[in-house]
């Protein structure tokens, strides 16, 4: 080891959540250069005590010093004093690049250019592999589990940090990317980083580390020499007791009856898979990643399109969907439980119950209190750590999760049991308990099928495995043969691995799913939309017709900015349409012939401060009172109304003609106010790719909490949102005023909903996280050319709501279903 000084202290650290206390005076150190393992099970404390240690989370006391420097709850300290986190669900922003996530994970001053970013991205990864299949340029989104931790893995080391930590940083890796995650840490610890290692393979930890620290129920239980450990006394220093065994006794498949009868079954990843499943036996499934083994259970799931002939009990199984899959007696444990496994908001309740409704339903209506009994038993059954059965289990560890989906999994009675990855991110202590579940569920008449990439954990739970290699099952063992050496040795010379990435995606939703496909097929769809216009009345090209139809583009492209802008972090503002009318109001008591300029600008003054105001009115609602941001601007738009009638119940004051001239100026048939928007659209559109600013935006909307992760101050982003939306509503009103000439309280009301409809036919994410000003520019061109057209072609007003629900529905259809197809399943 280098110099032996002290990088992170931990000292006297207690962390309380609502009925838990999750650390208990717990007292942490790591050395310079030293791997120190922190064992524990699934609640003892360790992740929060590394949320801590990162400034995630803050203590109710104690205290935490990064290389002689104490910090308390303030991410972007810990990380400029060093300490990096790959955490056990990777702190990424889906919507973001890999390379903008690699770039938002930096400390500030060793971020690359933003224009160079993507070339350095590249260059980070290729320090971890130089066959790595990922590529830069791509969304987060798109990436399978493997390659996100590999993400945030490298986006860790890039950091150069002086304190890594790692919190199960396996459980996603392959055998060679685990490999090449031990040379790197051996590497930072040998230039004097010190790394924190957190794992539930003890295998693994007594390989690394150093030393090891047990945590059990949030105390410390002391650090030892890991070398002078055995992995059975880890164990028992685990769960404060004995533990003789991990997996249950095999039992011989003595029936003859066949549960689960699969043949010639072809799909996406495989073909020609033929296989039975007896009664009381379980099969495993074993290869390297990506050679079909995975791709075909999830087509006995139904998830994914195959062909063949599948029987459970005798009879014929419908695999056309997952519905319809389940109704057959097929049921997945999914291996990401994160994306496909929970529901996040719901109660542990709830996410028990749902899979197996039908117990606890007479005619259609739930019954509480068996919804409750059976929730509180599986609870008790799989040891599931939580204060209640109505905590939201988002709120719960990786592994108490885990468990609970098993246990929501087996209460629907399958059949069929797939499971995926059946102790993943769960201690070692209730590891014994669910191969005992499985086991018991295989002795009552289930197949169980599992997938796994630890060949320990398949050898010692499955009494066959079929080896898969490039699609096709290549070998099976039985019996005896069923052995750690024998799977590895079946899965490593069946074949070599192929080239790993992500999903094959058709080319045209690729380019679909892109950020240029909404901007393209909107000007095809503005060219296609005037030429027949004007092929069938002449006048739609007029100048006069032109300049009217340019002119309110520009109005409503300025406030579907500000629309677009809000809609980027996450938000929408109902409120933007009052407003501008609220504008156009005020100024109708200032802007009138006569009146000195000092009369003027108080007017100027009053309506821009009127909006900074509204912007941060809503702000308040939303963020520090947490309403959703649609009731919340509902309730400014009734106000603004209301204000906007009681100053003018009817439309009054006229606007002098000077500034209806100055405002309606134009270069020839072009309104200089539609330049003005075309160059503010260009300018956003720069700012949103091409600063940190607008990274930030779109971080902040595709996942706050992994933006909170990487120090940006999300509550900040979220004010100047709300803010600028509400100052380009009241920009957008200026030209408002020209076309209206007097204070009118209605005029603006149509822009709400219009300015909606413009940035979702742009392009936009109704969830955050993407979008484009130019699109929405576009979108408000097509918009208002519709609602010119069919004046022109005579056909009646109720066409331009047809015509523009149509255009949103085929929008937001077409951008769903495309980044659907780009999303690695």
């Amino acid at each position: 080891m280098n110099a032996q000084h002290l990088l992170l202290q931990i000292e006297g650290v207690t962390k309380i959540f609502p009925g838990v206390r999750a650390l208990d005076n717990v007292t942490f150190s790591v050395l310079a250069g030293e791997v120190h393992g922190l064992v524990g099970e699934n609640g003892a404390g360790k992740s929060t005590l590394m949320a801590v240690a990162s400034g995630a989370l803050v203590p109710e006391s104690g205290r935490i010093v990064i290389d002689r420097t104490e910090t308390r709850g303030d991410t972007e300290a810990a990380r400029r004093l060093g300490l990096a986190i790959v955490r056990q669900e990777p702190a990424l922003m889906p919507d973001l690049t890999v390379a903008e996530n690699l770039f938002l994970g930096m400390p500030a001053e060793q971020r690359p250019t933003l224009m160079n970013t993507a070339d350095w991205a590249q260059q980070q990864l290729r320090q971890w592999s130089d066959d790595v299949a990922i590529d830069a340029h791509e969304r987060v989104s798109s990436l399978n589990p493997e390659q996100r931790f590999i993400v945030e893995i490298v986006k860790a080391l890039s950091a150069k940090p002086k304190v890594l930590v790692l919190d199960e940083p396996t459980e996603h890796l392959l055998a060679e990317d685990v490999a090449r995650l031990f040379d790197r840490i051996c590497r930072v610890t040998d230039s004097g980083c010190a790394v924190v290692y957190i794992s539930h393979r003890i295998r693994e930890v007594q390989q690394i580390a150093n030393r090891i620290t047990v945590l059990r129920d949030g105390r410390g239980q002391g650090t030892y020499d890991a070398a002078g450990l055995s992995e059975q006394q880890i164990v028992e220093l685990i769960v404060g007791g004995a533990l003789d065994r991990e997996f249950p006794a095999k039992t011989k498949a003595e029936s003859a009856d066949t549960v689960l009868d699969v043949v010639a079954l072809d799909g996406v990843g495989f073909s020609d898979v033929t296989m039975r499943v007896k009664r009381g036996e379980i099969v495993g499934l074993a290869g390297i990643d990506g050679n079909g083994q995975r791709e075909f259970m999830a087509a006995l799931a139904g998830l994914t399109h195959s062909r063949g002939t599948v029987t459970v009990n005798g009879r014929a199984a419908s695999l056309r969907d997952s519905k319809a899959a389940a109704a057959s007696g097929i049921r997945l444990l999914p291996g990401d439980r994160h994306r496909a496994g929970i529901f996040g908001e719901l109660s542990v309740r709830e996410n028990f119950s749902i899979r197996s409704l039908p117990f606890d339903a007479v005619k259609g209506w739930v019954r509480q209190r068996s919804e409750a009994r059976r929730a509180r038993e599986a609870v008790l059954s799989f040891a599931v750590k939580t204060p209640s059965i109505e905590t939201p289990i988002r709120s719960l560890s990786g592994g108490n999760q885990q468990k609970l989906v098993l246990a929501s999994v087996l209460a629907s009675r399958p059949e069929v049991l797939l499971v995926d990855e059946p102790t993943q991110g769960v201690d070692i202590g209730a590891r014994m308990e669910i191969y005992k579940v499985l086991r018991e569920a295989a002795a009552t008449g289930t197949a169980v099928i599992a997938v796994s990439s630890d060949a320990l954990e398949v050898a010692g739970l499955c009494d066959r495995v079929l080896i898969f290699s490039r699609g096709h099952v290549v070998k099976e063992l039985r019996d005896d043969a069923v052995s750690e050496n024998n799977i590895t040795s079946a899965v490593l010379t069946a074949t070599t691995e192929r080239a790993r990435g992500t999903a094959s995606i058709p080319p045209f939703w690729k380019w679909a799913s892109g950020d240029w496909a909404p901007l393209v097929m909107l000007a095809l769809a503005v060219c296609v939309l005037g030429l027949y216009a004007a092929h069938v009345n002449d006048a739609y090209l007029s100048a006069r017709n032109l300049s009217g139809m340019l002119a309110l583009v520009a109005t409503l492209a300025i406030v579907a900015y500000g629309q677009q802008a809000l809609m980027l972090v996450g938000g929408i503002d109902l409120s933007v349409g009052p407003l501008m009318g609220l504008m156009v109001v005020i100024q109708s008591f200032y802007l009138n012939d006569g009146s000195p300029f000092s009369h003027e600008l108080t007017g100027w003054i009053l309506s821009f401060g009127v909006a900074i105001a509204v912007g941060l009115v809503n702000w308040v609602l939303v963020s520090p009172f947490r309403l959703h941001p649609m009731v919340a601007t509902l309730a400014t738009y009734m106000s603004l109304q209301a204000i906007s009638l009681i100053l003018r119940p009817v439309p009054g004051g006229l606007i002098a003609n000077k500034w209806l001239d100055t405002i309606g100026a134009q270069l020839g048939f072009v309104p200089i106010i539609l330049i003005v928007a075309v160059v503010l659209a260009i300018v956003l559109e720069f700012a949103l790719f091409r600063s940190r600013t607008g990274l930030v935006f779109r971080g902040v909307g595709s996942r706050p909490e992994a933006a909170r992760m990487a120090g940006v101050r999300t509550q900040l982003t979220m004010l100047g949102a709300y803010i600028g939306c509400s100052l380009l509503a009241a920009i957008a009103s200026v030209p408002m005023m020209a076309q209206v000439g007097s204070g009118d309280p209605n005029a603006g009301i149509n822009y709400t909903l219009a300015s909606i409809a413009a940035v979702v036919i742009g392009g936009a994410s109704l969830f955050g996280g993407r979008g484009s000003f130019i699109g929405a520019l576009l979108g408000s061109l097509l918009i208002i050319q519709v609602n010119v057209v069919t004046s022109f072609l005579d056909i009646g007003d109720a066409w331009q709501s047809y015509l523009l629900g149509g255009m949103i529905l085929i929008s937001v259809a077409l951008y769903s279903k495309s980044r659907e197809m780009a999303v690695a399943k």
